[in-house]
């Protein structure tokens, strides 16, 4: 099957823009570490909710319910403590009694939600800690697994392809 010429071009932008050495030069977390702490809970919370109401439904993220996990993205400051009540989650700051903590930069998290690093391989490497109890950390693992990307919106799916091709192609 061909490739589509705006196709073709889509995929060698995000190439393009971080070889500019303007870009190179700018931090990457840029302006999403400055969010204020309540947007940030309110925009994870409602992408969360909506790109996981599937599997929130069908009772895939019920060893939630009662528990918290604690996802800390340290370049971004983001430190959040993720529960589920009733059919959704909740967000909120994030604190050191969660029963188990997810916590990496956002790149290689970005890449662990594209597909193009496993949570494994990011733990092996120690590019993501995982404290607490281990059987809750297995089981969001699992789910990091089980997710089936061809479910997500085509524009999720896009921005996070597009999202990760930067990334890779930034200097080290």
């Amino acid at each position: 099957m061909a490739v589509s010429t705006p196709h073709r071009f889509a995929l060698i932008i995000p190439k393009t823009l971080a070889a500019l050495p303007v870009i190179q030069r700018l931090p990457w977390p840029g302006p999403f570490k400055y969010l204020p702490k309540l947007v940030q809970l309110k925009l994870a919370e409602k992408a969360c909710n909506r790109l996981l109401q599937e599997q929130l439904v069908c009772g895939d993220l019920d060893f939630l319910e009662g528990v918290t996990l604690r996802l800390q993205i340290q370049d971004l400051g983001f430190d959040w403590a993720i529960t589920k009540v009733a059919n959704q989650l909740s967000f909120s700051k994030g604190f050191d009694g969660a029963e188990t903590t997810f916590a990496g930069n956002s790149k290689d998290m970005l890449l662990m939600a594209s597909r193009r690093e496993d949570p494994d391989t990011l733990f092996f490497q120690r590019r993501l800690s995982i404290e607490g109890d281990t059987e809750l950390g297995l089981e969001v693992k699992n789910l990091i697994d089980s997710v089936d990307m061809d479910e997500m919106p085509t524009i999720v799916n896009h921005a996070l392809y597009l999202s990760a091709d930067f990334v890779e192609a930034l200097p080290a």
